[in-house]
């Protein structure tokens, strides 16, 4: 099934979907979780989420809000978003064949008030492509993701690094921009990364 939401503005206290549908938001309708909670979780698997304004989730230190959660799912697809203001902005765990296309995220740009932009954590095949990530710790970070594509991103201004990968092995990042971040690119305890054709632009930290 396809649910049409149209435009307008929704309180959103972490609004659980766990139905196999497709949602999407006609003229950018906003979802706001007034600092209270996640904005969004998927919990089932195709689903495809198009089309809205995320904002304000809450934050803490014990445990990681984002805009939209994305949790032990497979074949769901997060596009055409934007996400505004939340502490991380997408956050995929335990899930495969998960495609993250064609969204703005940005975040509050403080550095203790800031969680990382895309987070994968323990992923299987993924897609991040054609994003634009700024004002987060991290832009986009892989830790223990396998067999899976960075593509066509822009990260910039964010505090910490441009991209970010821990224990994550036969990865390829592609023609990214990482731009005025902390640092660049962070490759660490991963094998078989394949690197190719990103720019690296405006660096001045001593990273």
């Amino acid at each position: 099934d396809t649910i049409l939401v149209t435009k307008g503005t929704y309180i959103s206290i972490n609004t659980i979907v766990n139905k196999e549908v497709t949602i999407l938001g006609k003229d950018y309708p906003v979802l706001d979780a007034k600092m209270k909670d996640e904005v969004v979780t998927i919990r089932a698997n195709n689903v495809k989420f198009d089309g809205f304004i995320i904002k304000n989730s809450k934050s803490g230190d014990m445990r990681d809000f984002p805009g939209i959660r994305v949790h032990k799912v497979q074949n769901v697809t997060i596009s055409n978003n934007r996400l505004i203001n939340n502490f991380f902005g997408i956050y995929l765990s335990d899930s495969k064949n998960i495609t993250v296309s064609n969204n703005t995220v940005k975040g509050s740009r403080i550095a203790l008030n800031s969680g990382n932009g895309i987070h994968s954590w323990q992923c299987n095949s993924i897609v991040v492509k054609n994003n634009f990530i700024s004002g987060h710790r991290d832009g986009i970070y892989f830790e223990f993701v396998r067999e899976s594509v960075i593509q066509g991103n822009t990260s910039a201004e964010n505090y910490r690094y441009g991209l970010h990968f821990m224990f994550s092995d036969d990865d390829v990042y592609r023609k990214n921009s990482f731009r005025n971040n902390g640092s660049g690119v962070a490759v660490m305890y991963s094998k078989r990364i394949l690197m190719q054709e990103n720019v690296f632009l405006e660096y001045w930290g001593s990273s």
